[in-house]
């Protein structure tokens, strides 16, 4: 039995009202920073009233801690296909730094909310989304599972320690990026803070 009129009506009204509040609120945490916004700037952005925003999120935090929400699941589904079918640990590891930096260069704003104001929120822990993270770099795990059992890299490596030098790295490299305002390619150095890696992953000699 369909809905009535009215019920589907109301449903995508409620979540064009959503998305509008989070695209505000993602682009003006952007350009002004997340303690300088407030909620009546955000609802003014999307043209609506404080009143309509408090029916959608609790308070700014809420918005915050929604925007990735989208951006992460779409990584998370892309990130299956852009490693299906290829071989070797390297070759993964590889492959996996040049896409999540190509992905981070494609939706700055995005990155830009994770990387300086959703990562240092406690409270982001304990979200969905955090979830959709944590699946993200457990990929890394099995990269350096699948190398220490090939013998394509160190057999006493610690998968979780070398998840932690990759994550590291990746969250230096796109910090500064940002800080510096994006004047520069993330890919300008990746080569060789790959060639580190792999060196420090690689078999003992």
């Amino acid at each position: 039995m369909k809905p009535p009129n009215g019920i589907k009506n109301s449903g995508a009204k409620a979540k064009n009202t959503r998305e509008r509040l989070v695209d505000s609120a993602r682009r003006l945490f952007a350009e002004n920073g997340y303690q300088k916004t407030t909620v009546m700037d955000i609802a003014r952005d999307a043209q609506l009233s404080e009143a309509a925003l408090y029916e959608y999120f609790k308070g700014k935090e809420d918005l915050l801690l929604a925007i990735p929400d989208l951006w992460v699941s779409e990584l998370l589904a892309d990130m299956e296909d852009q490693l299906f079918g290829i071989e070797g640990a390297f070759n993964k590891l590889r492959k996996y730094l040049w896409w999540t930096l190509r992905r981070i260069e494609e939706s700055p704003l995005d990155a830009k909310i994770v990387y300086l104001f959703l990562k240092t929120n406690a409270a982001f822990m304990e979200t969905d989304v955090y979830l959709n993270v944590k699946s993200l770099y457990s990929k890394l795990i099995e990269i350096f599972e699948q190398g220490r059992a090939n013998g394509e890299m160190d057999p006493h490596l610690d998968p979780y320690v070398a998840r932690s030098i990759v994550i590291g790295a990746i969250d230096y490299l796109v910090i500064r990026w940002l800080l510096k305002d994006r004047a520069y390619s993330l890919f300008e150095r990746l080569d060789e803070a790959y060639r580190l890696l792999a060196k420090a992953f690689g078999p003992p000699p």
